[in-house]
C-alpha cells in the first residue's frame, strides 16, 4: 500500500519528466537576461532536438495550441501543481512553455531586481517566442499567485496595445492570483518583511540568501493590476482557494467579477499552493483549456 501512495502521489511529477511528453529545453532573451525554458509536447515524437518532425507536423497543417506559464514570487517553474497541470494538459493534446522569471530558478538577473513590471516584460518575450513557433495553433497564458497578477496584467496590456510579434492571447487561467500584493506593500509588510512603504530601504533580505529590491516595493504600491487586467475580455478561468491565508480569495474573486465570460472555481480547504488539491486543480483548468483552445 505504501508502495502504491508513492506511485500515486509521483504521477504527475514522472510525466512532467518525459514518461510521456517530450521536453525540449532552451533559452530565451528576456528583459533582465537570459530566461531558463522548457517545452513540453504531447507526443514523445513531437519534437527532437533540431525540431525537424515539429516542423513537418505544422507544414501538414497538424498545429497544436499551447499555455504559457507564469510562476510566483520566490518560485520557479518546477513543482507539483504545475507537474499536474502540465500532465492534464499534454493528456488531452495541448502543449506548456514553463520558464523561470528573471532572478529566480535557473535564468540570470539577480532577485532584488525583478519586479512585476520586468515579470510582464519577461513574459512578453516568451509570448513572442512562442508565437514564432510554427507547430503552435493557439496560445493561452496561465499563472499562479503573483505569476497570476502578471498573467492578468500581461492578457489585459495586450488587449489595450497589441503586440504585432504576439498571437492572440486566446485564453487566460488565474492559480490563486496574488493581487494582494499592492495593498502588502502600501501597508509595508510584504511576506512578513516589514518596512516604511513610503520610503522603501535598498533591499529588504528575505529568504535563501535572498533580498528584496526597494524598486520592487515603490512599483508594487502604484501597480494597476484590476485597472489593466479588466481589458481583457476573453475566456478566463479563475481557481483559488477558501483556505488561502497567503492571498484572501475575495483577491481572485474580483477577476471574476471585471469578467463576464470569466468561470469562478473556489476550491473547499484549498491552501494558497492547492496542496493535496493539485491534480484537482489541474483538471479544472485543463478542462476549460481544451474546451476552449481545441
Amino acid at each position: 500500500m505504501k508502495n502504491l501512495k508513492t506511485i500515486i502521489f509521483t504521477a504527475c511529477a514522472l510525466f512532467s519528466l518525459g514518461a510521456v511528453a517530450s521536453t525540449e529545453h532552451t533559452t530565451v532573451q528576456g528583459d533582465h537576461g537570459k530566461l531558463d525554458v522548457v517545452i513540453q509536447r504531447p507526443d514523445n515524437d513531437a519534437a527532437n532536438g533540431n525540431g525537424s518532425q515539429a516542423n513537418a507536423k505544422a507544414k501538414a497543417g497538424k498545429k497544436t495550441p499551447l499555455l504559457v506559464l507564469c510562476h510566483g514570487f520566490g518560485g520557479n517553474k518546477e513543482g507539483k501543481l504545475f507537474d499536474c497541470l502540465v500532465d492534464s494538459l499534454n493528456k488531452k493534446g495541448i502543449a506548456v512553455i514553463r520558464f523561470d522569471f528573471n532572478g529566480h530558478g535557473k535564468s540570470e538577473g539577480k532577485f532584488e531586481d525583478m519586479t512585476v513590471l520586468n515579470e510582464i516584460e519577461d513574459a512578453k518575450c516568451i509570448l513572442r517566442y512562442a508565437s514564432s513557433l510554427p507547430w503552435v495553433s493557439k496560445i493561452a497564458m496561465g499563472g499562479h499567485s503573483q505569476g497570476g497578477v502578471v498573467t492578468a496584467m500581461t492578457s489585459g496590456q495586450l488587449v489595450a496595445q497589441a503586440d504585432k510579434d504576439i498571437k492572440k492571447i486566446q485564453a487566460v487561467v488565474l492559480l490563486a492570483p496574488a493581487a494582494v500584493l499592492r495593498d502588502d506593500a502600501l501597508r509595508g509588510n510584504t511576506f512578513g518583511k516589514m518596512y516604511d512603504p513610503k520610503n522603501p530601504p535598498a533591499k529588504i533580505e528575505m529568504w535563501d540568501g535572498k533580498a528584496l529590491g526597494g524598486n520592487y516595493i515603490r512599483t508594487a504600491t502604484t501597480l494597476p493590476i484590476y485597472e489593466t487586467a479588466k481589458n481583457y475580455h476573453g475566456a478566463e478561468c479563475i481557481l483559488h482557494g477558501d483556505a488561502d491565508r497567503v492571498v484572501p480569495y475575495t483577491y481572485g474573486q474580483r477577476f471574476h467579477y471585471l469578467n463576464k465570460k470569466s468561470e469562478w472555481h473556489l476550491m473547499t480547504d484549498a491552501d494558497h499552493g492547492f496542496g493535496g488539491q493539485e491534480e484537482q486543480a489541474a483538471h479544472i483548468a485543463s478542462d476549460f483549456l481544451a474546451k476552449v483552445l481545441k
